[in-house]
């Protein structure tokens, strides 16, 4: 059985999200804008790169652009959350030189092959050592950021009015229904509620 979804309505280029109670537990992730979410109910954790902390009901906490996040339910009762996204043009790139590298080396990959070896070759360091290079300054693996990163170019080509399997093909996914499963995993709504929200 599908778990419950959350809604997107966007207002002078201001997402909203919001997410009735349950066990949210969203992948890490980041977004292009600051996050800025209210609890409604219940309590969550709020995981950083190096700290995480409880966020109760009717605290608000800012997640600032490019920050890798993940939020995760505290206990069986769940929590519901409402979630701004300020658009912005403003790219976020690691201090450190290697993880930059890496970084504009995947977002130049048409396919979600994140391919740490070859990556590592090309940054003149082992793979090992770019593995936890990259862990320590984002807070997440190689393929992670890469299939976040492709999402991020998807909602781009969705605002633009591209077709969900073309915007899919374009950002590097196997087909239409891969994409899904990444967006629903990594948001909680489809691609279809997404562009809906943006161009209805």
């Amino acid at each position: 059985m599908p778990g419950p979804r959350t809604s997107l309505a966007v207002d002078r280029g201001v997402e909203t999200i919001e997410g009735r109670r349950a066990a949210w537990r969203f992948r890490p992730h980041y977004h292009a804008g600051d996050e800025i979410v209210r609890l409604t109910a219940g309590r969550a954790r709020l995981r950083l790169r190096d700290s995480s902390h409880i966020v109760e009901a009717g605290e608000t906490v800012v997640v600032p652009a490019g920050t890798v996040h993940r939020f995760e339910p505290v206990d069986g009762e769940g929590w519901s959350f409402s979630s701004q996204f300020i658009l912005r043009d403003r790219s976020t790139t690691p201090a450190e030189h290697l993880v930059a590298r890496a970084i504009e080396l995947l977002s130049r990959r048409r396919g979600l092959r994140s391919d740490p070896e070859a990556l590592a070759r090309a940054c003149g360091v082992s793979a090992g050592h770019l593995s936890r290079t990259f862990r320590r300054v984002t807070g997440t693996n190689l393929h992670n950021f890469h299939v976040v990163q492709a999402l991020q170019r998807c909602k781009v080509l969705l605002r633009a009015g591209e077709t969900i399997a073309a915007a899919a093909c374009d950002s590097g996914f196997y087909d239409q229904a891969h994409l899904n499963r990444e967006f629903v995993r990594t948001y909680g709504f489809t691609p279809h509620a997404y562009q809906a929200a943006w161009t209805g």
